[in-house]
């Protein structure tokens, strides 16, 4: 499922384009204030990015592999809490 996902956004979107227009791209799916916080922290490869005089442009590929990595299925185990008070209400 997520390769797929990951195919179909490299077939939809250009090799090259401004990092400002991602959330455009993806329908809001990827933000650029996000992908901006992560750049800064190094979390992303460098090689995802290119410079454009004062713009920063997104290289496709390697973006897309590293955004794979990033993804997980929408349902996961519960995850039980600890210290969580119960709130007194019957079931």
């Amino acid at each position: 499922m997520v390769l797929n996902l990951v195919e179909e956004l490299r077939q939809v979107l250009p090799p090259v384009f401004a990092g400002t227009s991602i959330g455009q791209l993806t329908g809001d799916a990827i933000k650029w204030g996000t992908i901006q916080n992560k750049r800064s922290a190094r979390e992303i490869p460098e090689e995802c990015f290119v410079r454009s005089g004062t713009r920063v442009l997104v290289v496709r590929d390697p973006f897309l592999n590293w955004w794979a990595t990033t993804l997980s299925k929408a349902r996961q185990p519960s995850v039980q809490r600890r210290g969580r008070a119960d709130s007194g209400r019957a079931a």
